[in-house]
């Protein structure tokens, strides 16, 4: 049976959290859907994001609530996390995972969808299911571990000449027509003016920020590792605790801070890593303490040093030097997404740590000498570059104002 086969091949615990986050749900949004199938639609948008209030999902729904949309439609979170915070009028969430009659209501009886990591069921045709996505691509190719169900109404990718790379990554035909070009609405926040996040971190002023991003190779659960490469402080290029001093040392006498985020996914327990003069470094848990905006705090940042990761291609909206770590590109076990990555890469390849010094001092120096293949490719990934997705996404779902 395939039950028993389930259990043997993942164990009885993730069987069981299986049952109880997904299945019995299932199974009371079938009752539910067998009463209000007739019923005409609610005006209700749920909203569905990576980490609960944040990415795509997040924007749009400030968007939505800075345009009073909220005086119309009802909005209702999909959470991972228990909502402590009072929410704004017609406002209100539900648990992401577990069983929930109220759950099962609100996807039942609401028109609009949209999410960008855990894909909403759909129950009707009239019913309109967005797919945001909680990145921008990236290089690691994530091809057979994303499954879109037909019931999804549009998936967002970045632009036409970009779709293609994305429709094979989904496993689906360059001609679905599902496929629309609006942007990502968390990149909006790219060209707003605030530039206040990094105020969070710190209130001190620096001759240049860096924010280093590196996906994660360890982690991500049931002791996933994507890379053969060993990483003695649980990130790359540094062999150990004394060559991370000593870079310290080199961003003071250069006047720069170092933020190193680390991935949410990525496995603590091999990180030896910790806060310098001029490095920060932030975890999941410490981000969401701190409540820092990764899009925002982007914006406060002069460069970016990533890999594999869409971090990269969120910031080439941005404009501004990108370093790309590859060390372990030989060890690296997913793949890519093209055969020739450097076709996707507007910034220098660092290999060893002296070539991260190089990046940085660059970086201080103002050498931007990619800066015309980095417009180049941001013009193949991007459709727009104008702060307008959250507009266009409410126009996708035909939103009225009162």
């Amino acid at each position: 049976m395939k039950i028993f086969s389930y259990v043997r091949n993942n164990g009885l615990k993730r069987s069981i959290q299986v049952l109880w986050q997904y299945k019995i749900q299932i199974f009371l949004e079938k009752i539910v859907y067998v009463f209000t199938k007739n019923k005409p639609l609610q005006n209700k948008i749920l909203i569905e994001s990576h980490n609960d209030f944040d990415c795509n999902g997040g924007a749009f729904y400030d968007y939505l609530i800075d345009n009073n949309y909220n005086e119309t439609y009802k909005i209702v979170w999909f959470v991972r996390k228990k909502v402590k915070k009072k929410l704004p009028k017609n406002v209100t969430s539900v648990p992401l995972f577990g069983p929930s009659f109220r759950k099962a209501y609100h996807i039942c009886t609401a028109k609009y969808m949209t999410c960008d990591c855990d894909i909403l069921k759909k129950y009707r045709e009239d019913q309109v299911l967005v797919y945001c996505s909680h990145g921008a691509g990236g290089l690691k190719s994530a091809k057979g571990k994303m499954f879109i169900p037909d019931s999804v109404s549009y998936l967002l990718v970045q632009s036409k000449k970009y779709m293609p790379i994305q429709a094979n990554q989904w496993s689906l035909s360059t001609n679905d027509s599902r496929f629309v070009y609006i942007g990502y609405p968390a990149q909006d926040t790219f060209f707003q003016s605030d530039k206040e996040e990094i105020k969070k971190i710190t209130t001190k002023k620096y001759k240049k920020v860096i924010l280093w991003m590196p996906t994660f190779r360890r982690g991500g659960g049931y002791q996933r590792n994507d890379s053969l490469k060993e990483q003695k402080l649980g990130i790359p290029l540094f062999e150990s605790k004394e060559e991370y001093q000593k870079f310290n040392e080199q961003l003071k006498e250069l006047d720069v801070f170092l933020i190193i985020k680390i991935h949410p996914k990525q496995d603590l327990d091999n990180l030896f890593i910790e806060d310098q003069s001029n490095i920060k470094v932030l975890t999941g848990e410490t981000v969401k303490a701190m409540k820092i905006d990764t899009y925002r705090l982007m914006k406060c940042t002069d460069a970016l040093i990533s890999d594999y990761s869409g971090a990269a291609y969120e910031y080439l909206q941005l404009n501004r030097p990108i370093g790309y770590v590859l060390d372990d590109l030989k060890d690296y076990k997913l793949g890519f997404v093209v055969d020739d990555i450097q076709k996707l890469i507007a910034g220098p390849c660092i290999y060893e740590l002296s070539e991260l010094k190089d990046f940085v001092e660059n970086v201080v120096k103002e050498n931007d000498t990619y800066k015309e293949k980095r417009e180049s490719l941001r013009d193949y990934i991007y459709e727009y570059h104008d702060g307008n997705a959250c507009q266009r996404l409410a126009m996708l779902f035909g939103l009225k104002r009162d």
